[in-house]
């Protein structure tokens, strides 16, 4: 049909956005006047799933711009991203009552939402003012409570299999009723359970249905939420026990589940850690959280999910670059390097403070017996260094094949850095290189570091003594 997910997003956020101005405008005094005089300045926030990362922000970042929320000038400055279990904190301590969380508590949040369940780790640096840090990078899986919703359907299908209620509107009817009023109340502790779905007329004895309702045994829909129960188990509570938690937050539409709730209470109770609920129904703790976590700031510390570094010509290494001798080049300050080569900025897994700055001395050479002016200020002209992340363990030894085209299978282009050295021409003085030979060099480098919930990077140079730099680049951090 040809239709993108970025054009589904772009469609959505110009609908919500469309809707949200009309909105404001007929229910704010001079609604008109302040939207247009605020709206170029308005920040659009996106709580996104733990698992969520680079591809995705990507594609979420294009459709804000086709949308015209924001413009590919001001997207850095006015389109944040927020993990759902950051704004799951948020909303979790805003609406907690009690004061059970102490200086040096770890705890952990953990959201059960429709699709997802996401689950970071903070230690309580301070209570006044509230400061808290991620301990390690966060979990996510596909366990909401969809798939709930979509047991409980086969199910039914099972069930009323060979009867006149075997339609499948009929079937989505049965599914619908039990999302609104079965689901929130099953707490496993009846052996029978009644739904009602239908008309008085809607009988049925032999699948177990009468007068538009249909029973459903203890035993029938137990299966369906401990499928939930133990992927979330088996998700994050290796890490829970690791890191030493104290307490876990409950958060989410599926964590208001009596039945999600005992189960999970009396596996944590195994290991002696307390959950704790905050239960309101009726609002969004990804949403609000979002809108809290950007007034509040809480967390200040944050872990990395990916490595993020450059692709570059390294200085020839026998141990590491052995694969590649055949690669050699002797560059023009005279040193053997090999190209393609991934220099990591930034590890995954690193927790970063929300001062973290860090650079990273970088310098290009050019040959000074070939090269003329001309040739000198064009080259000048067009320095970059492409920065690539890694999601996998450990650190790779290269980010391109040996052709330097292709990407290497786990790596990924974040972006390339570009700048305009050209003003440089006529401050660059000849060097020698070993054996004699005269070259160029310029030097400049690479500042990364975090900007509002992400990784940003630029480069940086001197001009005549003064600082310029390059436009900014931001790098998702995935946490």
């Amino acid at each position: 049909m040809g239709t993108t997910i970025e054009g589904v997003y772009a469609d959505f956020m110009r609908y919500l956005m469309e809707n949200t101005q009309r909105f404001f405008e007929m229910t704010t005094p001079n609604g008109t006047e302040i939207w247009a005089r605020l709206r170029d300045t308005i920040v659009i926030i996106l709580a996104t799933p733990n698992g969520w990362d680079i591809r995705e922000q990507a594609v979420l970042a294009k459709a804000a711009i086709r949308a015209s929320l924001v413009t590919k000038e001001n997207v850095g400055q006015l389109l944040q991203f927020v993990t759902e279990s950051e704004a799951a904190v948020h909303y979790a301590l805003a609406n907690q009552d009690g004061d059970w969380l102490k200086k040096k508590d770890i705890f952990a949040v953990i959201d059960c939402g429709g699709s997802t369940v996401d689950s970071t780790i903070y230690r309580c640096v301070s209570t006044a003012p509230l400061i808290l840090k991620e301990v390690c990078p966060s979990e996510c899986v596909q366990a909401g409570g969809i798939f709930v919703n979509r047991e409980v359907r086969k199910l039914f299908e099972k069930l009323v299999q060979g009867s006149l209620f075997s339609d499948p509107e009929i079937i989505r009817s049965m599914t619908s009723a039990f999302e609104s009023d079965l689901k929130p109340s099953f707490d496993g502790t009846m052996e029978e359970y009644n739904l009602k779905f239908g008309s008085l007329k809607d009988n049925d004895p032999t699948v177990g249905i009468h007068k538009g309702s249909i029973t459903l045994s203890d035993n029938d829909l137990r299966p369906a939420f401990d499928l939930v129960t133990k992927r979330i188990i088996a998700s994050c509570f290796e890490t829970l026990i690791k890191q030493r938690t104290k307490y876990v937050v409950l958060v989410g539409g599926l964590a208001e589940s009596p039945y999600v709730r005992r189960v999970l209470r009396k596996e944590l109770a195994k290991y002696d850690i307390e959950m704790i609920m905050v239960g309101d129904h009726w609002k969004k703790a990804a949403g609000e959280g979002a809108l809290i976590s950007y007034i509040k700031q809480f967390v200040v510390a944050r872990a990395v999910k990916a490595t993020f570094g450059g692709c570059v010509y390294q200085n020839y290494d026998k141990k590491l670059h052995r694969d590649r001798k055949h690669m050699i080049q002797v560059y023009a300050d005279g040193k053997e390097r090999v190209e393609g080569a991934f220099h990591v900025w930034v590890k995954k897994g690193t927790i970063l403070q929300g001062t973290f700055a860090h650079k990273l001395p970088y310098h290009r050479a050019w040959d000074a017996t070939s090269m003329s002016d001309g040739d000198l200020i064009r080259n000048l002209g067009v320095v970059g260094i492409e920065v690539f992340g890694w999601e996998g363990d450990g650190v790779p030894i290269w980010c391109k094949d040996e052709e330097g085209k292709g990407v290497l299978s786990g790596m990924r282009h974040i972006c390339t850095l570009n700048a305009d050295l050209s003003a440089l021409a006529g401050q660059l003085r000849t060097k020698n290189e070993p054996g004699g030979k005269k070259f160029y060099r310029v030097d400049y480098e690479v500042c990364i570091y975090f900007g509002g919930t992400q990784l940003r990077a630029k480069l940086q140079w001197k001009e005549n003594g003064v600082l310029r730099e390059s436009p900014v680049a931001i790098m998702p951090y995935v946490s």
